[in-house]
């Protein structure tokens, strides 16, 4: 199967994509602190984490994408096989999480922000496609040639569901605010895209959180061979694309 990534518009956006997510961490202390992503999907922003400087793990589902995600980042990480909603790690193992939203019912979000934000010490960044965005709304109002990216989210939803779940002082950001036919390099109007957008209305939407002073961690709870790691409870695998 062709990854999006590979035409034009799918390498412009995921440039765009790894921009912000790099802003997004910008704020996190780096050296000694661990990170945990979750969905990884097949690594498409694992090496950008680890260049960043953090001692990066990975969880993923999926087998064929935990394959191509391993091809890609090699030994620099651990990618464990894990449903977002059942992480196999103890509470406030990880100083920092990114957590790339992929369930798409309210109770799935809730179960999997929830999970995500126990296993964060110090703080947490949710991604999701935005439907609170003028290139969805055009998607959705045109001919819907080509189907969009991956499963979208109303930001607001997600916004408030983190607020219930967790105190915080929370931000957000966006990209690619402008229609898809937009993104392209060569396009006149692509500078519409290149900006990191406070408002809500790209594209591709990151709501950072944080949780307060990092604890101090043991590096070894990192380690698949940790007694104290939580066993995962048997799931079903199944492959799902963003």
């Amino acid at each position: 199967m062709t990854s999006w990534h590979e035409d034009s518009t799918g390498r412009f956006a995921l440039n765009m994509r790894q921009k912000l997510l790099q802003h997004g961490v910008a704020a996190w202390q780096r050296r000694g602190r661990t990170l945990l992503e979750v969905n990884s999907g097949q690594g498409t922003f694992l090496r950008l984490l680890w260049e960043c400087g953090f001692d990066v793990s990975a969880t993923e589902l999926c087998p064929e994408l935990r394959r191509q995600a391993m091809e890609k980042i090699s030994t620099r990480a651990d990618i464990l096989a894990a449903a977002d909603d059942h992480l196999p790690f103890e509470h406030s193992s990880f100083d920092w999480v990114v957590l790339h939203l992929a369930a798409q019912d309210p109770e799935g979000i809730s179960r999997s922000l929830a999970e995500s934000l126990r296993v964060a010490s110090a703080g947490l960044i949710v991604t999701f496609w935005n439907t609170t965005s003028l290139p969805y709304l055009a998607y959705r109002l045109g001919r819907r040639k080509k189907a969009w990216p991956a499963p979208a989210h109303s930001w607001w939803r997600v916004w408030h569901s983190m607020k219930k779940l967790a105190a915080g002082q929370m931000s957000g950001m966006s990209t690619l605010a402008a229609p898809r036919v937009t993104w392209h390099a060569n396009c006149p109007l692509a500078f519409c895209n290149r900006g990191l957008h406070a408002l809500p209305f790209g594209a591709w939407g990151l709501i950072r959180l944080r949780l307060g002073p990092p604890r101090s961690l043991t590096p070894l709870g990192l380690r698949l061979k940790r007694k104290t790691l939580r066993q995962p409870e048997p799931v079903m695998e199944y492959g799902k694309q963003r």
